[in-house]
């Protein structure tokens, strides 16, 4: 594996990467911008459950996908205009509203706009949204769903690297799969809440990411969670195994993942400013109750070592379908995301200093299953 990190300057970062789609997608790339809102209660800090909401705005170069049932059939993905592009895909979010998960809060087609020089993404639609810079650090998303309507303001308040910006590029299998990526993993999350015209103020954390996949997607286990005082820790295996057959037509149970194609843990703490990398990382999945999983989590890196445990409470799955070139079959692809608490997360330097316990983060875990080509 060829991975490649390079943290870098805010402002540069975001007008290079975030507003610029790539030169040329390859045959079944997929490109995604990905925000996901934590909105606390009183309680959010003792329990670390909290509300969600989860938007993306996403261009497959395929002709016609299924999501969820729904057809998205597209001639032409990323077409170029005087100052901007014009890129068709679809918008999608799911809403978790404490109590009921809302799957398909916003699933449409859409003509999106992608301007770089108003740093701005507009995805018209009967559930309009968009997403734009706003000042430096700072990025308003606003959704428009029904009786629901958000301004979610993001701010990023902490400049350490283990935040970002962080740009990187990870090619695996001699390069037949390439992932870039643009993250901030940590902001502080202010804004409004208006249903049926009543409006309520909303505060907590938020997370973005935009990545272009180019290649079908493997199979993964990924994990974010914030803790009080502004600690954060994040976590992803990719792996190919049975995990591939799961929802095509063979159900075997998920496992740590035969073979590993990438694994990476990174936990930053906040209160000394210190952050912990490494590439050691095992993932034990575990069905709950229901369609509801937790992970147990150990590895670490040439400084520490850890160990964790978190667990979902809620579920939105967003099921893709293809056809298999001329055959009269599908390929079904299952991304699985779960409102989460990391209820413990002990890290031990192994420099001999005490260990650091982190407890009750709120956050979001994925499971991932199936193949889609």
């Amino acid at each position: 594996m060829d991975n490649n990190s390079t943290p870098r300057n805010g402002s540069k970062l975001i007008k290079d990467n975030v507003f610029t789609p790539p030169s040329k997608m390859k045959k079944g790339a997929w490109l995604w911008w990905f925000w996901i809102f934590f909105m606390h209660d009183e309680n959010t800090k003792i329990s670390g459950k909290c509300r969600q909401i989860m938007i993306l705005w996403s261009v497959k170069n395929d002709k016609c996908i299924k999501v969820n049932e729904k057809q998205i059939c597209v001639d032409k993905q990323i077409v170029p205009l005087r100052d901007c592009w014009k890129l068709n895909g679809a918008a999608a979010a799911w809403y978790f509203d404490g109590e009921k998960m809302h799957e398909n809060f916003i699933l449409e087609e859409s003509s999106m706009s992608l301007d770089p020089n108003a740093r701005r993404l507009d995805a018209p639609g009967k559930t309009p949204s968009a997403f734009f810079e706003a000042g430096e650090s700072r990025w308003i998303t606003n959704i428009n769903a029904g009786d629901n309507s958000f301004e979610l303001v993001a701010e990023q308040i902490d400049s350490n690297v283990a935040i970002g910006p962080v740009h990187n590029i990870t090619k695996m299998l001699g390069g037949a799969i390439e992932i870039e990526g643009t993250r901030i993993e940590r902001m502080r999350l202010t804004g409004t809440h208006s249903f049926k015209g009543e409006a309520k103020k909303i505060f907590g954390t938020a997370y973005f990411q935009k990545i272009y996949l180019a290649a079908p997607p493997p199979q993964w286990y990924w994990g974010l969670y914030h803790f009080e005082g502004g600690s954060m820790a994040t976590y992803m295996k990719t792996y190919v195994d049975s995990a591939m057959l799961k929802s095509n037509g063979i159900e075997p149970k998920l496992s740590k993942g035969l073979i590993p194609l990438t694994s990476d843990i990174l936990i930053y703490h906040a209160p000394s400013g210190e952050a912990f990398g490494g590439h050691e990382l095992h993932v034990v999945p575990k069905k709950e109750e229901g369609e509801l999983y937790s992970h147990s989590l150990e590895g670490g890196g040439e400084r520490f070592k850890f160990h964790a445990t978190a667990r979902a409470y809620s579920h939105a799955c967003w099921s893709f379908e293809k056809k298999i070139g001329f055959l009269p079959i599908n390929s079904t692809f299952k991304y699985n995301e779960y409102p989460a608490v990391m209820e413990s997360l002990e890290i031990t330097p192994l420099d001999g200093r005490e260990k650091i316990v982190l407890k009750n983060g709120w956050g979001n875990m994925e499971n991932s299953w199936g193949f889609i080509i």
